[in-house]
């Protein structure tokens, strides 16, 4: 059967699907638990359809009978998993699941776009006007530059911009239903399934999207539109901060575990995933190292109180301690 790839959840979706699998495994007499996953699963058809596919490919039973049968909340007993199976459903997830999530859209957005990283990959490209673009691990970009032209779509992820001055040819970045326009400086976009954010490290950008008024931004000011249609959220930063990734380094300011495992995910082949609700809710200020990602999630779970377990190279499991 040919599946269109629009039509198929997004990475988000099935890492937040496996979660619940493997939650619903662990505890499948936790009567709270199924009723908020069945809760999570009547929100949104696509839910259900994310589940289907992790659960087909941990299961590996026949993909219509998958598709039409639903998730058994709790198990008759002598249906449940021995230790043994359990340890090797973990693993074959871990595969499935990470070269879902992670392998799967970087290997399409690399046969299609202009440039693209792959996990933990940071590639600078020098465009035709002298401008430079960074691109982020597992991000993705077009470039139109001709004639009067110079406009670049980012499909995903993080990008940095050092543009070249020009006052007669404005330099465009497109983001969604997001636009960046500048003649000459030095920006930050990052794009994802729920936002766009822009922060400026020098010069002025002007950033617009339908229905709203359109901003102007300096050096140190950031804004962060959301793609559900909600109000832009405006903050400040030091500017040498905007696009720390490009030294290896990440620093939050009051963002979640949760948020910080979504940054860490790009720099982390497999999957990660965040257990514990609780957990995912903490708020975090600090500095970790992208180049040892691993490290960074051993020190953020130090710091706030959960624990770290590794099954096999493709999957970690963060939850409370």
């Amino acid at each position: 059967m040919t599946v269109d790839p629009a039509s198929r959840p997004s990475a988000a979706l099935l890492a937040e699907a496996a979660d619940w699998l493997i939650r619903l495994e662990a505890a499948p007499e936790d009567h709270a638990l199924g009723r908020a996953f069945a809760a999570w699963c009547a929100a949104d058809p696509a839910h259900m359809a994310a589940f289907a596919e992790i659960r087909r490919s941990w299961l590996a039973v026949p993909e219509g009978l998958a598709a039409m049968t639903p998730p058994r909340l709790h198990p008759a007993p002598t249906r449940r998993p021995r230790r043994g199976r359990w340890a090797a459903g973990l693993a074959g997830l871990a595969v499935a699941a990470g070269l879902a999530v992670v392998l799967l859209p970087g290997l399409a957005l690399r046969m299609t776009a202009d440039a693209a990283t792959g996990v933990g990959e940071v590639r600078q490209v020098t465009l035709a006007d002298g401008s430079r673009m960074q691109l982020a691990p597992l991000s993705a970009a077009d470039m139109q530059l001709d004639g009067n032209r110079r406009r670049v779509i980012l499909r995903r992820g993080e990008a940095f911009f050092q543009v070249v001055a020009d006052s007669g040819r404005p330099f465009v970045v497109q983001a969604g239903r997001v636009q960046v326009t500048v003649t000459g400086t030095g920006f930050e976009v990052d794009r994802d399934d729920d936002r766009v954010m822009v922060a400026v490290r020098s010069g002025t950008v002007r950033v617009e999207s339908p229905d709203r008024p359109a901003v102007q931004l300096t050096p140190g000011e950031t804004v962060e539109i959301p793609a559900d249609g909600s109000a832009p959220k405006h903050g400040r930063i030091a500017p040498d901060a905007v696009a720390l990734w490009q030294d290896g380094r990440l620093f939050v300011d009051g963002a979640t575990v949760g948020e910080v495992v979504a940054r860490l995910r790009a720099y982390t082949p497999g999957l990660i995933l965040v257990a514990d609700e609780a957990l995912a809710d903490r708020q975090v200020t600090g500095l970790y190292d992208l180049r040892d990602p691993q490290a960074a999630l051993s020190a953020l779970m130090r710091a706030h109180g959960g624990r770290l377990r590794r099954i096999g190279p493709l999957l970690t499991i963060l939850d409370g301690a």
